[in-house]
């Protein structure tokens, strides 16, 4: 590391330690700081059973709202929540976690800024970058439920058997969410078969931070940071961070809903998982692991992906297949562990341009998903995978060298292994592991020019899509495009987003020699 670096990081550190400015979130919108805020319990504008009443529901940035137990948004309500408002969440362990559930028919409007973020937290959360990542299971989850397609079958087995599939509700095409008890309308989501409505719309999330959440519910149960059923491609999610949650952090279930600029990090299980027919969009995904490797009970992360075409493979309904372009997800290091995409039970679907590092496995499948990987209805394409140990394997197998697999993975698909650290750098740490105070920083954005970086696999020229003619996340040389107000900016996580001046091409934080190859190299490129 060298001298600059170490001064950036030094100077990163004692920011962090003074960052009570946190508590002027929407400041820009005029809204007042946090701790002068008055008190209002969700309960209070909730019925007897957690349901906000049919028709608005305001929630204004002049007052702190306090979410102390399952809160509803029923059929006919709209939540209304405005830029800068900060939603503080009670710990409630067990069945009865606290949780914010826009039912069928509800809606969600969270429209946020960057300059007035909408914030869901711990109450134990003083907002001021010093409540440790490692604080998670403190409330439940944001939970959007739709009425778009999904997979579940009365007939569905867990994993394909022999036990039933816990989604089951009775009704094919309706679906039990996961985390929540059954025996509640208000937890399902979907139509019966042949009523989906794949352009429903539940609202907008934009601009908005959920922190600290997955609250255990029992064994091996907890709550998504942001869980989506079934929900419809009218709905709008862009800009969304889910920080230090106890389970994945964001899980699509079923449904045609796109996601673009989503960031992920510090959770305890995969940051994408998808399944039950989820045929959504995708493009702009960060995701960072850590800080603990070591198994005990502050280790993090699982899978970057976990993708899953059916949770109770053999019916004949559609699997998922959705499409995404440009991720970088920054795994754990702990060898032998953790997959960078983990594909099985009849899965399809496209990703491409991403970029994973620090992995045991790259590209790791089921037989089932390598059949559709090799009928190219399931497709991994222009993809870099930095310090894999084994970057393909297919059902516990690594092709060899020279394997129709391997010539496929490499040579027809595009994608690349390197070395680590050779891309990005995506060493991370934290001492000690219950503080914020971060002692190396990743730097998510490659280098201008990297050759492995590079891609001759184009976006879709579609509505969604934005063009970006590059691996991963962030434009090679250009800026790191994580908020402002997220919990990354808030302690330093990345080096990228604090390094750098005119000049530094390669955003080490010091203008050199390599930095002028880089230019030359580039010279007289034309710039899109």
């Amino acid at each position: 590391m060298n001298t600059k670096r170490k001064l950036t990081m030094a100077a990163m550190a004692a920011m962090v330690a003074t960052a009570g400015q946190a508590q002027s979130i929407g400041s820009a919108c005029g809204c007042p700081n946090v701790s002068s805020r008055p008190s209002v319990n969700l309960s209070t504008l909730a019925d007897v059973n957690g349901n906000l009443p049919v028709g608005n529901t305001n929630l204004t940035c002049n007052t702190l709202y306090v979410l102390d137990r399952k809160i509803y948004v029923p059929d006919g309500g709209d939540l209304n929540i405005e830029p800068g408002t900060v939603i503080k969440c009670v710990d409630n362990s067990g069945i009865n976690a606290h949780a914010l559930i826009v039912t069928r028919g509800g809606q969600i409007w969270a429209n946020g800024q960057e300059s007035c973020p909408i914030i869901f937290t711990s109450t134990a959360d003083p907002l001021d970058g010093s409540y440790a990542v490692t604080n998670r299971g403190k409330w439940g989850g944001l939970i959007l439920l739709g009425r778009a397609f999904n997979n579940v079958r009365s007939t569905d087995l867990r994993d394909g058997g022999p036990n039933p599939s816990t989604s089951i509700t009775g009704t094919d095409g309706v679906g039990l969410i996961e985390g929540l008890a059954g025996g509640d309308s208000r937890h399902f989501y979907g139509m019966p078969v042949g009523q989906e409505m794949p352009d429903d719309n539940s609202g907008i999330l934009r601009y908005v931070s959920l922190r600290h959440g997955g609250e255990l519910l029992g064994t091996a149960n907890e709550i998504n940071g942001l869980t989506m059923g079934s929900v419809g491609r009218g709905t709008v999610i862009e800009h969304v961070e889910v920080t230090s949650n106890l389970d994945d952090a964001f899980e699509w279930f079923g449904g045609t809903v796109n996601g673009k600029y989503l960031v992920a990090m510090h959770c305890d299980d995969d940051y994408i998982d998808y399944d039950q027919g989820w045929t959504g969009k995708v493009q702009f995904f960060y995701g960072l692991q850590g800080p603990d490797n070591s198994g005990g009970a502050l280790n993090q992360g699982d899978n970057g992906m976990e993708c899953d075409g059916d949770d109770g493979p053999g019916n004949g309904a559609a699997k998922s297949d959705p499409v995404i372009y440009n991720a970088t997800i920054i795994n754990r290091i702990l060898p032998g562990a953790d997959e960078g995409i983990e594909a099985r039970r009849e899965v399809k679907g496209t990703i491409v341009n991403s970029i994973f590092a620090n992995l045991a496995r790259g590209l790791n499948m089921t037989t089932d998903a390598a059949t559709n990987w090799n009928a190219g209805t399931f497709n991994v394409r222009g993809c870099t995978f930095q310090g894999a140990t084994t970057p393909l394997r297919i059902n516990g197998v690594a092709p060899v060298g020279g394997s129709p697999e391997q010539i496929k993975f490499n040579t027809t698909d595009g994608n690349q292994s390197v070395a680590d650290g050779s891309l990005i750098d995506a060493s991370f740490a934290i001492s000690p592991l219950t503080s914020n105070t971060v002692t190396n920083r990743v730097n998510p954005v490659p280098a201008a020019g990297a050759p492995a970086a590079q891609t001759t696999f184009l976006t879709p020229n579609d509505s969604f899509f934005s063009y970006a003619k590059y691996r991963g996340a962030f434009e090679p040389g250009g800026e790191n495009w994580i908020p402002s107000y997220s919990v990354a900016a808030d302690i330093g996580s990345d080096l990228s987003a604090v390094a750098g001046c005119t000049g530094d091409l390669n955003r080490d934080g010091i203008v050199n020699a390599t930095d002028f190859g880089l230019f030359v190299n580039a010279f007289n490129n034309t710039c899109y």
